[in-house]
């Protein structure tokens, strides 16, 4: 029988299966993301305890099965930690569902995730502290598209290399570049593109670059960050992420 193996984990989305069973997709700090089934998840109170729901931060105890995608997940506990809470604000519901979908959709099984995880868990500690706000959205996004090797750039014309310029003249984010445009370049650059005034600019640069523990006090992009992350998203990934429905109403 293999080993037991155990590590911190988030549950990023659960579904029942069967009467008692559970699947779940978690994104742990030491094995990657993992698929598992929980035997009676459902009316286990002494190895579950409904710490399988999602946006859960637990403590993993696993094996991994010879075959079939799926670890036998043996129990789940509560984190040495306390684990931030999430559930007392409708905002904060969002976000955090928000969050957990997008880092789901932007890794991979089977590849370390250890910078994505951290960075998910960092960001509902600063949820549960600080509450949702556009900012904090913007941050974790742009930080995660870095994790995931898509390191976008506001901070420095995608064509010549230059510092953007801190006067008032808008630069644009060409989706196909993963960045801004100086107006001077513009011509040279002629892709589709989201215009961002100066001040939504520097507020994308300071995020990317900012820990995520401050970026609920910090400006947010506006709408034109918010357009450009969107776009940006759309054109990697495969789906419209539902989450995104009900935090747009409320961001």
């Amino acid at each position: 029988m293999p080993a037991e193996e155990t590590t911190p984990a988030i549950v990023l989305r659960a579904r029942d299966y069967s009467e008692s069973d559970r699947i779940v997709t978690l994104l742990t700090r030491d094995c990657g993301k993992l698929g598992g089934i929980a035997k009676g998840a459902k009316s286990s109170r002494r190895r579950f305890e409904r710490k399988l729901e999602p946006l859960s931060h637990v403590t993993l105890f696993f094996r991994r099965r010879p075959h079939g995608d799926l670890v036998f997940i043996t129990r789940a506990e509560a984190p040495p930690a306390p684990a931030p809470i999430l559930d007392d604000d409708l905002g904060k519901i969002a976000l955090a569902s928000y969050m957990a979908e997008l880092a789901d959709a932007l890794t991979s099984e089977a590849v370390d995730a250890a910078d994505a995880y951290h960075l998910l868990a960092v960001a509902f500690a600063a949820l549960g502290r600080s509450g949702a706000t556009t900012a904090a959205r913007q941050a974790f996004e742009l930080n995660l598209l870095r994790v995931a090797g898509f390191g976008l750039e506001f901070a420095r014309c995608r064509v010549c290399a230059d510092a953007i310029a801190a006067a008032n003249e808008a630069v644009h984010f060409v989706v196909t570049r993963g960045g801004v445009v100086c107006p001077r370049c513009r011509a040279h650059a002629p892709e589709g593109a989201v215009r961002l005034g100066a001040a939504n600019a520097a507020a994308m640069a300071a995020l990317a670059g900012a820990p995520l523990e401050l970026a609920s006090a910090m400006a947010g992009g506006g709408t034109d960050g918010a357009l450009a992350l969107a776009r940006f998203i759309a054109s990697i990934l495969d789906r419209r992420l539902r989450s995104t429905t009900l935090l747009d109403s409320l961001l």
